[in-house]
């Protein structure tokens, strides 16, 4: 399978991660990707992005992870001027470990991006962890920036009241892990 994708208009696609270690992705001028990661097994994968002049990277990523662990590692450079990126990586842990760790890197001569980074994390049990590590080197002023994390548990309330209202245990905890993903993830998801 391809691990090296140059974007010269579009790219829409579906990327599983678990055939892959590294993947490279350069999204030429005025180019846009927009890519979703999956995994079916456990993997340790890295995903090198780098935008030209206007380019634009949207990169999705959804993982249930049951009894086997993920470590995801991106890396996204703004080669050009004005180009954006959007990171959504979530991880919805049972019996599992996940790693996501993000890079954003902005060059001091390159002004106009817009770069944002989002990871987050549900834990199923006591036995499963996430760790997370946002990073931004950010060189100039000029750039619009985010970062965030969350890793928590399912609200128990929440359970509470699904059951409360007719659902199983199992029923209401996939009722609010399809809230947990948006909708431009779920067109993506098997």
């Amino acid at each position: 399978m391809n691990n090296h994708y140059v974007v010269d208009k579009h790219l829409d696609c579906k990327i599983n991660l678990s055939e892959h270690d590294a993947i490279s992705i350069d999204v030429k001028r005025d180019a846009k990707a927009c890519i979703f990661f999956k995994t079916s097994t456990g993997t340790k994968s890295t995903i090198n992005v780098e935008l030209q002049e206007n380019a634009v990277c949207e990169m999705f990523g959804f993982f249930k992870n049951k009894s086997f662990d993920t470590d995801i590692k991106t890396i996204v450079v703004h080669h050009g001027k004005k180009s954006k990126c959007n990171q959504d990586f979530r991880f919805i842990n049972k019996k599992s470990n996940t790693s996501f760790e993000g890079k954003i890197v902005i060059p001091k001569h390159i002004t106009g991006c817009e770069s944002h980074m989002l990871n987050k994390n549900i834990l199923l049990d006591n036995q499963s962890d996430a760790f997370s590590k946002p990073e931004l080197e950010i060189h100039n002023d000029d750039t619009i920036c985010t970062h965030g994390c969350t890793i928590g548990a399912l609200d128990e309330e929440h359970l509470f009241y699904l059951q409360h209202r007719g659902l199983t245990y199992d029923q209401a905890v996939e009722v609010l892990i399809q809230g947990f993903t948006h909708n431009r993830v779920r067109r993506f998801y098997d």
